[in-house]
């Protein structure tokens, strides 16, 4: 399965695209926070669709590309 990573914070695509692009990829959540320097709570609740800082989805889904 491919994700578009480029689009994910868009309106259109939902949160949870960017759990299943992590889960795709086999990375932890302790891996992307490593990459992105994201907690691992801040990168849980962005994928639970939580209102979270656009930079730090920016960041998440730069770490899944």
């Amino acid at each position: 399965m491919v994700f578009d990573m480029d689009h994910v914070s868009n309106i259109a695509a939902p949160a949870s695209k960017l759990r299943e692009a992590r889960l795709a990829k086999g990375y932890s959540l302790e891996e992307v926070a490593v990459t992105t320097g994201l907690t691992t709570e801040e990168i849980d609740a962005a994928e639970r669709g939580i209102p979270a800082q656009e930079q730090h989805v920016e960041r998440i889904e730069h770490a899944l590309r």
